[in-house]
């Protein structure tokens, strides 16, 4: 059972670990005057150079030597040197028990700044025996801490339980030694039935070792871990040192040079990471020559005691779990983003420090028992948005998918064409979890529509020549997207409604339909292209019935700075399938050159005009000339209906229609 002791945020494992020992306030005159001086909003000169704050720093004052082994300062050290710097400390009354506002070091004049946390000191009771943070990864502090806190979750957290411990992938690592692996297939080798370890790392552009054709019975025989990249023999040498014999690696376990065995293990990405022990995460590495801990000052690896208004509290650098986590090089992978998610739990080598994320809890090595759990801020509520929902409420699904998706997009991929699959993993759990998995419809679910339809593209993107998804939703482009999410929208806002997607088209790897027609019923308003002021800059789109109308216009393809559009030539409904495989073909134009029309379909009513600028939302759809299909070429913002009608007469005055969004 879960422990209901809210006096400590973990209950005490049987491997003891607790806070860092106590060390005695050590910060320079400087910080010690501004925080004794310090006023609700106040400033405080701090440093006046660079130069003095990395004295500080080498006489181990906290806060100074913090600063300078932050990101920010490594990679903008010569400005940093000659910096002014300014701080202030906030004392607003505490929002929550465990959390205060802290003090901001910063240099107005180039817009750098350093925050750190108060934590209230945790009770005595969760303090085991002091925790002496290690040297270097291949201390055995590390692998020991690690290990209580894998126990600690095994033991406590209900959440965190793997369904099938049974579950192997096709093919493991099996580490035999300190110097020696083989590659195992799990199937014909009932050895190999021990726990396994995911790893996830980035491959980068270094050409390291690969399973291939042609080596599988080589690797299958042995292979020497020196052969192997540097990121690959932290991981090895931890999990041994854990206790774990067997690791999952992709670029070892997966046949990189065939097609058919990279789509079948790709579709079991969802098992692979949910059915590890942990997922071991190779953060602050680019690619597999990297190192962990580029960072690491194990004198810092502490928070500072202070005491303001006879209350006690911690300092901690807040941007330790960005630098670490949120903005390390690992996460601007796709692939890893699904990994994160589907994994349970999570043991992460930072550039500063160890990490233990699960879906019960966040912890490091300058808080082992777990850091604050702050409703609505913190660190834990940005981590527990990382990993899957324990218990999703169906009342913000909508709001719950569109930041899935949001953050996906903002990640990288070798290969553009992986895109849905390395999804996918992600598409599974969600749709399962809330029983709504035969609802996925090429990026969006039915039970969304039409609000669904609110997103726009964040960067200059273009659809591809080869069909990769259907106009209406996002997998058509490549990019980061917004979408526009609306909690407490009601039914009676929404304008249109979706009558049908049919047929559903070309199954991807993953099983899920990645295209298909819209039949979509609602209120369409014809919008005129306005050229530009010399006829070749780009224009604008007005409203035929109401020039004077105020539009917010997002057109969704972008060539370099130029505004462009696409469609694609005259589909065959009969045999959607075939079409989109074998003889669609993208037109792209600039909008001057269209020679079809422009319409603005209205979606959602936003309602409170005096809340937001624009109230009316929905989609700019062009219908090519000869064509009774629709696409999607924009998003388009009202800030009221034309001739200034009210919601209340649309149906009066106009008819609705049911369309083709293609």
């Amino acid at each position: 059972m879960v422990s209901n002791d809210k006096s400590c945020v973990l209950a005490p494992p049987t491997v003891p670990i607790s806070e860092p020992t106590e060390v005695h306030s050590a910060l320079c005159a400087v910080c010690k005057r501004a925080i004794a001086s310090s006023e609700e909003n106040g400033f405080i000169p701090h440093h006046q150079s660079g130069f003095d704050l990395e004295i500080a720093a080498d006489r181990g004052c906290y806060i100074c030597g913090t600063i300078r082994l932050s990101e920010t300062w490594r990679s903008e050290l010569s400005l940093c040197r000659s910096g002014t710097f300014e701080s202030y400390f906030s004392l607003r009354s505490p929002k929550h028990d465990s959390i205060r506002d802290g003090l901001l070091v910063g240099t107005p004049a180039r817009g750098y700044c350093w925050t750190f946390q108060l934590w209230k000191e945790p009770d005595p009771s969760c303090i085991v025996q002091p925790y002496v943070p290690a040297g270097s990864i291949d201390d055995p502090a590390l692998a020991e801490l690690a290990s209580a806190w894998l126990k600690t979750c095994c033991d406590t957290h209900e959440d965190c339980q793997i369904l099938d411990p049974a579950y192997r992938p096709t093919r493991l690592i099996h580490i035999l030694d300190t110097n020696h692996l083989r590659l195992v297939l799990t199937a014909a080798e009932p050895s190999s039935s021990g726990p396994y370890v995911a790893f996830s790392h980035c491959w980068g552009k270094v050409d390291a070792m690969k399973l291939l054709c042609g080596n599988l019975a080589q690797l299958c025989a042995k292979l020497d871990l020196q052969q192997l990249p540097n990121t690959y023999q932290e991981a090895v040498h931890l999990c041994l040192q854990m206790g774990f014999h067997y690791i999952w690696i992709d670029s070892l376990c997966i046949i990189q040079d065939c097609d058919e065995d990279w789509a079948r293990e790709a579709k079991d990405m969802k098992l692979v990471y949910e059915h590890a022990a942990f997922n071991l995460c190779s953060a602050t590495a680019s690619d597999s020559t990297g190192k962990s801990f580029t960072a690491r000052d194990p004198k810092l690896l502490r928070l500072e005691s202070i005491t303001i208004q006879g209350e006690n509290f911690q300092l901690v650098h807040e941007n330790l779990f960005n630098e670490d986590i949120i903005y390390c090089p690992l996460r601007s992978r796709a692939w890893v983003y699904q990994e994160w998610y589907l994994s349970k739990r999570s043991l992460i080598l930072g550039s500063h420090q160890l990490w233990w994320h699960c879906r019960q809890q966040l912890a490091c090595e300058i808080r082992p028992t777990g850091v604050p759990k702050v409703p609505g801020g913190g660190w834990w509520e940005e981590a527990r948005t990382l990993k899957e929902a324990t218990a999703p409420t169906h009342s913000d699904d909508l709001n719950e998918w569109n930041g899935r998706v949001e953050g996906y997009t903002r990640t990288n991929l070798t290969r553009e064409t992986d895109r849905l699959v390395a999804f996918s993993g992600i598409v599974q759990s969600f749709g399962q979890s809330r029983g709504i998995i035969h609802e996925y419809m090429a990026g969006l679910w039915r039970c969304h529509l039409p609000a669904a339809l609110c997103w726009r593209p964040m960067t200059h993107a273009q659809r591809s020549a080869v069909y990769s998804g259907p106009s209406w939703s996002w997998t058509s482009l490549a990019g980061g997207f917004h979408i526009h999410t609306y909690s407490n929208l009601l039914r009676e806002s929404c304008y249109a409604s979706v009558e049908r997607i049919s047929p559903f088209c070309n199954k991807g790897m993953d099983g899920f339909s990645v295209g298909g027609v819209m039949n979509i019923s609602g209120y369409l308003f014809e919008i005129n292209y306005v050229y530009g002021a010399d006829n070749s800059t780009n224009g604008s789109f007005s409203v035929a019935e109401d020039p004077h109308l105020g539009v917010q216009l997002f057109l969704d393809e972008h060539a370099e700075d130029d505004e462009i559009m696409s469609h694609l030539s005259e589909p065959d409904l009969g045999d959607f399938d075939h079409w989109v495989r074998n003889e669609a073909v993208r037109k792209v134009m600039h909008p001057k050159d269209a020679r079809g029309r422009f319409f603005f379909l209205l979606l959602l009513d936003r309602g409170d005009v005096s809340y937001f600028r624009f109230r009316f939302r929905g989609l700019v759809l062009y219908q090519p000339l000869e064509q009774q299909t629709f696409y999607r070429v924009g998003y388009m913002n009202w800030k009221r209906l034309p001739q200034g009608m009210s919601p209340d007469q649309l149906s009066a005055q106009y008819s609705r229609r049911t369309i083709f969004l293609l």
